[in-house]
């Protein structure tokens, strides 16, 4: 008898941690935060300074997957989100690379391009636009990351429309309205405030 509720209980253990274990690495919805929310009354606003470049995918690179790489804090590139390439995005990249000859690049679906930057690509070669929408982000701070359920105090787990494993942001980075993050070189690198 002893055996079986000594089994009993840690089976009902094991269950329990495996339960938060899975809870614990599930992507943070930001938005269903009402104290990272409120910061946005007071956001600062940007625009992208740099030019994105954009390009339609190749009929051969469709379901095929595409890494998008940040700079880690050595400047040296850092795998950030992994997606699936479909007929229905634009893919976008920075046109300074992240280190050497690795570039950002992310896939964005083919109506919020059009938003974001007035017109889609009509070629599969990279050419360059101008972003003509702004966003209000929030800066990533310690008190951030907290509510966001950070496990080392400089990263957290948000989640995004476009990838069920989440994005990565990081301590001094920022949060956008448009629902994604933004690393702290990035921001410094690409956007500009607007007054």
């Amino acid at each position: 008898m002893k055996n079986v509720l000594l089994a009993t209980a840690l089976t009902a253990l094991l269950s329990l941690s495996s339960f938060y274990a899975t809870a614990e690495t599930e992507p943070v919805t930001f938005q269903d935060i009402p104290e990272v929310m409120a910061e946005f009354y007071s956001a600062k606003v940007f625009r992208k300074k740099a030019f994105t470049l954009g390009r339609l995918p190749h009929p051969s690179e469709i379901g095929r997957d595409i890494p998008t790489y940040v700079a880690d804090e050595n400047g040296k590139p850092k795998l950030e989100t992994e997606n699936v390439i479909s007929s229905d995005v634009v893919i976008a990249r920075n046109p300074e690379p992240v280190s050497g000859a690795v570039f950002n690049e992310w896939l964005v679906p083919k109506e919020k391009w059009q938003e974001t930057y007035g017109e889609l690509p009509d070629q599969m070669r990279f050419m360059p636009f101008q972003r003509a929408k702004t966003i209000k982000a929030i800066p990533i701070t310690d008190d951030i990351l907290t509510l966001l359920g950070s496990e080392d105090g400089e990263t957290a787990i948000i989640a995004v429309e476009w990838n069920e494993q989440g994005m990565t942001v990081y301590k001094d980075g920022y949060l956008t309205d448009g629902g994604y993050g933004i690393a702290p070189a990035e921001m410094t690198k690409t956007y500009e405030e607007i007054d």
